[in-house]
């Protein structure tokens, strides 16, 4: 699969060489070459909606989908380990570990899992800001961004046009840091980022599960990274038993989760 990356090398040749052999296919320049690559990846590649698509007409040729979906999110899971860049995974660790501020954005279907995220790192990392619930006033929440913040983008296709929008006006005029949890690496968000990771799509059908995956992987490894992580999670523990605000299962949670970080 073509990414940004690979493109911006100029596919590994030279600039003057990669020139010349697009203008012999008549490219005049080379924007217009990898818009076209662009727009043959998205129109090639089936989208989220055919996902769905196809998972309805896959249950109704079974009784129960129950045992054909956890299958499929276990090959989900295991994909993602496969696929996923150690290398960039530290660097996007790093970036939010180093945050002064993190923002999170994600719209559309992604919407749900940059709450998600922001609210299960709630417990560990300070100075959360979440933009996902006003997109119409994320243009101006950026103007509170500043040196050393970290713009948290989930997009998950079919990308919102909003989101990619904002992330180029910010990489342009924000002094900032971007990171990305997206699904495909023709996705046009990531060439505007410092770091992001590929939550690989499911092959038969739609599913949150790979950007799960990253997200709770992240969660953990943040918490171990910071020192007072511990000491806020049962903080906010010790809050909720006292004030009855949740049920012994939703504190039984806690205390797992603070077991994982300890470890």
């Amino acid at each position: 699969m073509l990414s940004y990356r690979l493109l911006n090398l100029g596919f590994y040749m030279c600039q003057r060489e990669f020139s010349e052999r697009i203008e012999k296919i008549g490219y005049k320049k080379y924007p217009q070459f990898k818009n076209d690559i662009i727009k043959y990846v998205f129109n090639n590649k089936k989208n989220t909606w055919w996902h769905l698509k196809k998972s309805s007409e896959d249950m109704d040729e079974v009784d129960h989908s129950l045992g054909k979906v956890g299958k499929s999110s276990i090959e989900d899971i295991e994909s993602v380990l496969r696929e996923v860049d150690s290398k960039e995974y530290e660097t996007f660790l790093n970036v939010l570990l180093e945050a002064e501020k993190v923002h999170f954005l994600g719209m559309r279907t992604s919407k749900s899992l940059a709450l998600y995220f922001e609210m299960m790192l709630g417990g560990i990392l300070d100075n959360l800001n979440q933009l996902s619930l006003n997109s119409d006033f994320i243009y101006d929440e950026s103007l509170k961004f500043k040196e050393g913040d970290v713009l948290m983008i989930i997009a998950l296709s079919p990308y919102a046009k909003q989101t990619i929008d904002f992330v180029k006006y910010c990489r342009k005029q924000m002094n900032i840091n971007i990171v990305v949890i997206t699904d495909l690496e023709s996705s046009p968000i990531i060439e505007d980022s410092d770091a992001y990771l590929i939550a690989v799509q499911s092959k038969n059908r739609y599913s949150i599960i790979p950007a799960l995956t990253l997200m709770e992987s992240l969660i953990i490894d943040l918490g171990k990274n910071q020192p007072n992580s511990v000491e806020k999670i049962s903080r906010l523990n010790q809050i909720h038993r006292e004030n009855d605000i949740t049920t012994l299962l939703d504190q039984l949670k806690l205390i797992c989760i603070l077991q994982i970080i300890s470890k």
